[in-house]
């Protein structure tokens, strides 16, 4: 008899659950997990349903932090042993001269693959890279950092240049417009002469 009262009590208080999940705009299971579940749970559940409603609205695919990192040993890989390859081709000499769009699209990813879908792990290119240089650790969660490092130092570095090529090109058509304006009342002063 207790047991079926228990059960009639637990009956009536998941319909008072559902009935109030309803009413705030949760899900019962929803409701449910958020009261059992770690802090661990619940982040992964939010970030599954978040996944889900960007990929459902828009099309694409949140990339999570291993991949985020990977992507960017990936692409520190690449810029730094291309550097240093084409230094060092540089400074020999000769005939020779190192051909960036051959070492990105080629020769670093029949070694590498893809920055973004490296054929090995990331602790396997940190490792290897720490391998050529002093300025990357030979410990290899500090390698990773290391490289995800000099990945953030290249962009800053990139979209320095990149700012700095575009006030330049703003400041040629402002000389330039300076010019025509000037040009303009030449011809205008010439006319009003003749």
């Amino acid at each position: 008899m207790a047991i079926a009262k228990a059960r009639t009590n637990n009956n009536r208080n998941a319909a008072n659950a559902k009935t109030s999940a309803k009413t705030n705009g949760t899900s019962a299971t929803t409701k449910s997990k958020v009261a059992n579940a770690s802090p661990q749970e619940e982040a992964l559940a939010l970030l599954k349903e978040l996944r889900n409603l960007i990929f459902k609205e828009y099309g694409v695919k949140l990339q999570l932090r291993d991949s985020r990192v990977s992507t960017k040993i990936g692409h520190a890989a690449r810029e730094k042993l291309g550097l240093d390859i084409a230094a060092q081709v540089k400074k020999k000499g000769g005939n020779k001269k190192f051909d960036w769009q051959k070492w990105n699209t080629k020769l670093f990813t029949k070694l590498f693959g893809q920055p973004d879908a490296l054929k090995y792990a990331p602790e396997v290119v940190a490792i290897f890279m720490s391998m050529l240089y002093d300025t990357i650790s030979t410990d290899p969660e500090q390698a990773i950092a290391d490289l995800v490092e000099f990945n953030r130092a290249s962009l800053e570095r990139r979209n320095s240049f990149q700012e700095q090529e575009e006030e330049e090109l703003d400041d040629l058509d402002d000389e330039l417009d300076e010019e025509l304006d000037e040009d303009e009342e030449d011809i205008e002063d010439e006319l009003d002469d003749s």
